[in-house]
Parts: C-alpha cells; structure tokens; sequence
C-alpha cells in the first residue's frame, strides 16, 4: 500500500458518505443571511433540501405569506447568484417553532 494524500483520502470519503452530502449543502447554510438579508434571515431558518428544493422554516403566518406570495421568485434569484455548487429551483416554506 502506497501513501496517499490527505486531501485524496477526504475527497474520496466525502464522495462516498452521507457526510459528503452534508457538506456539499454547507455553502446553502453559510450563504442564506448573506443572500436573503438580516431581516428575512431573523424569522427563518432551513430546514433542508430535498433535490433542488430549499425547504425553510419560518416564524408566523404573516412572514410565510409575504415570503410565500411575494418573495419566492426573488429569494430563488437571489441564491442563484451568491450559490456556485447548488442550484435552487424552488424554496417550500412552512411555519415552525424556533
């Protein structure tokens, strides 16, 4: 058995793990406040991704409509241009406790 390279040994766990799936999802996570603003960013959270589908929690009623009816178009613009690995085709929102 030959050395091989850290990096090469992590490249290739991160390829074959569920924890290369995490990671890859990190950039969604450190760009959200970043790419929605502070005050949206205030009364949401993600939830996940499933496929191209960001799923977000939100704080209330009133934020879920605003961000529901109004928003969504422009939120999905706004990760197209700041996200360069993960491409967001929908954003599902739903009302939760945090």
């Amino acid at each position: 058995m030959r050395p091989e390279k850290v990096s090469d040994v992590l490249t290739r766990m991160l390829k074959t793990t569920a924890l290369g799936h995490d990671f890859e999802h990190v950039e969604i996570y450190s760009n959200w406040r970043s790419a929605v603003g502070n005050e949206i960013a205030r009364h949401t959270r993600i939830a996940g991704l499933k496929g191209n589908k960001l799923l977000v929690e939100v704080d209330s009623s009133p934020w879920l409509y605003e961000l529901r009816c109004f928003r969504k178009k422009q939120l999905i613009e706004q990760l197209g241009k700041s996200l360069k690995k993960t491409k967001i085709l929908d954003i599902e929102f739903k009302i939760a406790q945090f």
